[in-house]
């Protein structure tokens, strides 16, 4: 008899559940205390007018100490839509983001100034959008691809030269 209840209670439960996957969007915005804290350490700033027209003002933050330039590119709604961190003249770091304020993508770089280490990529509306390695400046090995609700969609494989592998 016990085995019965058990068994109806399981049914019921398995019946009354939705059991379809949900994805939830991730805002990712620019993170405020990394900016604050590179304005603090900054011996000079200014700002200056940006010549292109998608992007209205550029701040730079000069650290000599340590020898970085921070730049946060501002749209014209005063929205940050970029931040490009160089270390002697090398860019080690860049953040790109929607009118919405959403990230479009984070990298990071070598010394030599190419892309480097793992990298995530999002839709406009918050979802995932991709993820993997960058190596060398280049795509490398497995990178997990997902469509605009968050599902994962496919995986594209690429070989050390950053060229897709075509998989059977």
């Amino acid at each position: 008899m016990k085995r019965i209840f058990l068994i109806a209670i399981s049914l019921s439960v398995f019946f009354s559940c939705d059991n379809k996957p949900t994805f939830t969007a991730h805002k990712t915005v620019v993170d405020n205390m990394m900016l604050d804290s590179i304005k603090a350490k900054a011996d000079t700033s200014y700002t200056k007018r940006y010549p292109r027209t998608d992007l209205a003002t550029a701040t730079y933050f000069i650290n000599a100490r340590d020898s970085t330039v921070t730049q946060v590119m501002k749209d014209n709604d005063d929205v940050i839509r970029q931040v490009i961190i160089e270390k002697n003249m090398i860019r080690i770091y860049f953040a790109s983001f929607y009118p919405n304020g959403q990230m479009v993508a984070k990298y990071k770089f070598d010394n030599f100034g190419q892309y480097s280490d793992s990298s995530k990529e999002y839709y406009q509306n918050g979802f995932l959008k991709s993820e993997g390695v960058y190596k060398n400046g280049l795509h490398f090995g497995k990178w997990k691809n997902y469509d605009s609700t968050g599902k994962y969609a496919n995986t594209t494989e690429y070989n050390q030269n950053g060229q897709e592998i075509k998989l059977p």
